[in-house]
């Protein structure tokens, strides 16, 4: 494979390394494509040769022909800009990650209010200012008696409180969630 492209004084030449990096994480990125569901395929901007492939892989059964069928889609990516292809799995990838985020945030939060001081509900409350305190303060104490018992208590291992606060702190999370994207899109609206 010779690159035909007149190079200028200043170019260097990219190492061997550099050249078999970049095939690799093509490759890598063409696998990634593998594990897409058929919707999702959709949305990526590649061409119909790629997709073809992508979609007869599925189909292969043999180990050894599926490898070869996977080097055959890593050297079509080489045609491929990659920029949109990744730029299209954030797009994809993101709402999960942000879920997990979001998620062990809360955790975290409940756990803080629990084993913390008062402080911690103050804090909670200039986050989710829509929240009832009064609930929020009663489930914070019940939270707290039920791990005291349980505790002293090695047999009972019951976190019905804990998961009670939980609820109302996912739920306060939702409605800013969705307070937001209604914000977000009555703005796009707006600018259309």
């Amino acid at each position: 494979m010779t690159n035909d492209t007149p190079l200028d004084e200043g170019d260097e030449i990219p190492s061997k390394t550099f050249q078999k990096q970049v095939m690799h994480d093509l490759q890598d990125l063409g696998l990634k494509l593998l594990g897409l569901s058929t919707k999702q395929l959709a949305q990526m901007p590649i061409d119909d040769i790629l997709r073809n492939a992508i979609k007869e892989a599925g189909r292969i059964k043999s180990h050894s022909a599926l490898k070869r069928h996977k080097q055959f889609i890593g050297k079509l990516m080489r045609d491929v800009d990659p920029g949109p292809i990744i730029e299209q799995f954030e797009i994809i990838e993101s709402p999960h990650q942000m879920l997990n985020k979001t998620f062990h945030h809360l955790e975290d939060l409940r756990d803080q209010l629990i084993t913390g001081d008062k402080s911690v509900i103050g804090s909670v409350i200039n986050e989710y200012p829509d929240i009832d305190k009064q609930k929020l303060r009663q489930l914070v104490k019940n939270a707290k008696k039920e791990k005291e018992h349980n505790l002293t208590h090695e047999t009972d291992t019951s976190n019905k409180q804990g998961r009670a606060l939980f609820r109302v702190l996912r739920e306060q999370a939702l409605e800013i969630a969705e307070a937001k994207k209604k914000d977000n899109d009555s703005v796009d609206k707006e600018q259309d």
